[in-house]
């Protein structure tokens, strides 16, 4: 931070309830460090270790303190950083291992400014930080499109995308973070990329952002594991484990002749010699692949920085359903359901426009999984999907569906996503690190 945003910072600390002194010393002695460096070259490693211990002091106060954290988002280009380190302790080890790469890139097209904070890469992926500046109000302003080039070809053939727009309060001022995903690892021995983002603006603004990676990509930790288990006598194979700095991928492969269709994996966590817990990531692409397919791919938060001496994966609360009743069957020209399995709560109704309203009881208040997923007509042809909502309240959730039928045949076979029907039992894999 410069010297305007340790301003900034320490009037919004005052009314909040943190470690003012630690942070004050810290800040102060940073500054005149900073100031000597420029003096005496010999005194800049006493600069960067106190610099160090305030961005220690900075990524568990954020941890500790919500208010903290709140006041140090307002700071501009900081409030994607506060909610990655809130939910990812990988992020927080790549902050303080300095894996993030500045950038800084701006760009102003029709009024608005767009600038390329920094990225984070490895081979799983990237996650990249910007923010957009406007002289009107732009809260409302949707991203309609973005594409990240290598070579003139799009990084995401195998791959995926995420990005989101903040519900604010009426702003010329947005940050916000795009996270790309790999199946396959990056190769980035050509660091040169291109960044292309559109706007809703009335324009549909485009900027085309190339950058330059200087920094060392990191390379994944891979270990080959090939350990069938079984829960519930159902199968499944634990094959590999990728770890890179920005998230742990597990492959497995999920058999063929188990009776149960395995629907989600809720809980699989990654435990080192302290217990320490590693969760799945909370936010983003949750993996590839379905757990209808034969094989698919979770992704946990990184350890990567970390030494562990030992690794254990725990699996637990795999959602199931038999096979062959996986599924409900309506017919949209008729509006009536016809087949709803005999072991699932749920209210099916059926309402205008080929849209079907779900109504059940959870039990689980981080309820988000969507009841059903994947549609196909009478002749075996898939059914796309025009919308999908979703909320919970009181213990009850509600999800409704919309579907494209035209040129489909009637009964539609909606399949099952997720249904709080678990399997009975847990497993442990010990993961080899040598």
């Amino acid at each position: 931070m410069n010297e305007k945003e340790y301003t900034t910072l320490k009037d919004e600390l005052d009314s909040i309830p943190v470690p003012k002194e630690a942070l004050s010393y810290a800040r102060t002695t940073g500054l005149k460090k900073g100031q000597s460096e420029r003096r005496n070259r010999k005194r800049w490693i006493e600069a960067f270790t106190i610099t160090a211990a305030l961005i220690l002091i900075f990524i568990t106060t954020i941890r500790v303190s919500p208010a903290f954290a709140q006041a140090v988002a307002k700071i501009p280009g900081f409030a994607p950083l506060v909610e990655m380190i809130a939910y990812d302790k990988g992020m927080e080890d790549i902050l303080k291992n300095d894996y993030y790469e500045e950038l800084n890139i701006t760009e102003t097209k029709n009024n608005l400014t767009f600038t390329l904070l920094g990225i984070i890469a490895d081979e799983s992926g990237m996650i990249i930080n910007y923010e957009l500046d406007a002289p009107f109000e732009i809260h409302d302003l949707d991203t309609k499109g973005v594409e990240i080039r290598q070579n003139n070809k799009d990084l995401l053939e195998a791959g995926g995308l995420t990005y989101s727009w903040p519900d604010k309060e009426p702003t010329n001022h947005i940050e916000e973070i795009i996270e790309v995903t790999s199946n396959k690892n990056i190769d980035y021995t050509n660091p040169n990329f291109e960044l292309s983002i559109t706007f809703k603006d009335k324009h549909e603004t485009t900027f085309n952002i190339p950058f330059t990676l200087q920094k060392k990509i990191a390379k994944s930790k891979y270990y080959k594991l090939d350990q069938t288990i079984e829960i519930d006598e159902q199968k499944f194979t634990v094959k590999s484990l990728r770890i890179s700095p920005l998230r742990a991928k597990l492959d497995i492969a999920i058999d063929p002749t188990n009776t149960m269709q395995i629907l989600q994996m809720k809980s699989m966590r990654l435990l080192d010699e302290k217990g320490e817990v590693w969760g799945t990531i909370t936010n983003g692409f949750s993996g590839f692949g379905r757990m209808r397919d034969a094989e698919a791919s979770l992704f946990f938060q990184s350890n990567y920085f970390r030494e562990p001496k030992s690794l254990t994966l725990q699996i637990n609360d795999i959602q199931a359903l038999p096979k062959g009743k996986d599924y409900i069957e309506v017919d949209f020209l008729k509006k009536k359901v016809l087949y709803i399995p005999d072991n699932v709560n749920v209210n099916i109704n059926i309402d205008s426009f080929n849209t079907i309203r779900a109504n059940y009881k959870t039990k689980e208040e981080d309820h988000f999984y969507q009841m059903f997923f994947q549609a196909v007509d009478a002749h075996g042809e898939a059914v796309d999907s025009n919308g999908f909502s979703h909320s919970n309240r009181d213990g009850m959730s509600e999800s409704t569906y919309t579907f494209d039928i035209s040129n489909k045949t009637n009964p539609i076979r909606i399949y099952f996503n997720s249904y709080e029907n678990y399997l009975k039992g847990s497993a442990t894999v010990n993961i080899p690190l040598e």
